[in-house]
């Protein structure tokens, strides 16, 4: 006895084409050649993630009337159906009718049927997929410029941020101003009161900041007790900003209390101008030497915020504390 199709030719041709149909994967047959590939059927899915309608494409060209986007990757891929038949999961980028790029992955598979050669196209809108990666991606960039302790950026995101500031066209209406903070009295907290006391205050300490410093104003931390602030200042208010920061820095360095005892600690905060000649590491070296000439001072909270150049005494004091500490 012979054996029979347990399903007729004719039937599984209408059980396949049905599939294709009705599948969510979106899915195209077109003639082949790179230049002059037509539709010659889709289904609803291909036609809900391209945005086209099929009235409108039947029997024309891809390239002009379709999603498809010229270039050698296309080339490529025909060159892959023309030499060994099909290809799978190729990443390719899909124009919607509205302008929308897609990313997809399309599998293919060359047929020739009475000396005409048609390619079925499978096609997988990855889309959320690559945007949960880029929202991954990004998540975890923040993540390495973010500060554990605090929640505030690190020294690596405000490296970027001190960059990214410096590139941009600034008009004339305002300064950049660059806050350098090192806090008086730290070490003994963590001497006498331990590393978890002094965990705490660094947490307030930032808190603080925040409640006084305006939302875009750029805060970050960036060693073990320095702080650091970006401050877009308008140019008739920056004879000002050192009243300000001084105010500031009364209500920010008050006494902190911590299971039961009082940390006292202050700061020495330099503070820099962008000069027009500046770049990010001339900018913060000039603000960290203010700072330490506010160090030198061994004042509880103490501000030396100057312009271009230092003043004579500001250059003595900073001289006198570079050859102690050679």
């Amino acid at each position: 006895m012979e054996d029979k199709e347990i399903i007729e030719p004719s039937v599984l041709a209408s059980m396949l084409m049905r599939l294709f149909e009705f599948a969510p994967i979106a899915m195209a047959i077109t003639t082949s050649g790179t230049k002059t590939s037509s539709y010659a059927k889709v289904n609803d899915a291909y036609l809900k993630l391209t945005g086209l309608r099929w009235e409108d494409i039947c029997g024309k060209r891809l390239i002009s009337k379709g999603s498809a986007i010229d270039s050698p990757a296309r080339d490529r891929r025909h060159r892959l159906l023309a030499e060994e038949g099909s290809y799978v999961l190729e990443e390719v980028d899909i124009r919607h009718a509205d302008g929308t790029i897609i990313p997809t992955l399309i599998s293919a598979q060359r047929t020739v049927i009475d000396g005409v050669s048609f390619d079925v196209e499978v096609i997988l809108d990855v889309s959320t997929r690559v945007r949960h990666q880029r929202e991954m991606e990004l998540a975890l960039l923040e993540s390495a410029r973010t500060d554990f302790l605090t929640g505030l950026p690190n020294r690596a995101g405000f490296e970027v941020e001190v960059t990214e500031r410096l590139s941009l066209e600034r008009a004339g209406t305002s300064d950049l101003a660059l806050v350098y903070i090192d806090l008086n009295g730290f070490k003994p907290v963590n001497d006498t009161m331990g590393h978890a006391a002094g965990d705490e205050v660094l947490k307030t300490i930032a808190s603080r900041l925040r409640e006084n410093f305006r939302s875009g104003d750029y805060i970050a931390r960036v060693g073990g007790d320095e702080f650091v602030i970006l401050l877009d200042v308008e140019t008739p208010k920056m004879a000002g900003l050192l009243h300000d920061l001084e105010a500031a820095a009364e209500r920010i360095f008050k006494p902190i209390a911590v299971e039961g005892l009082v940390a006292d600690v202050g700061a020495a905060v330099g503070v820099a101008f962008l000069q027009p000649d500046d770049t990010s590491v001339s900018f913060t070296k000039r603000a960290d030497s203010y700072m330490y000439i506010a160090k030198s001072t061994r004042q509880r909270i103490a501000i030396v915020a100057l312009g271009a150049a230092m003043s004579e005494m500001a250059t003595a004091v900073l001289a006198e504390r570079r050859s102690d500490v050679a």
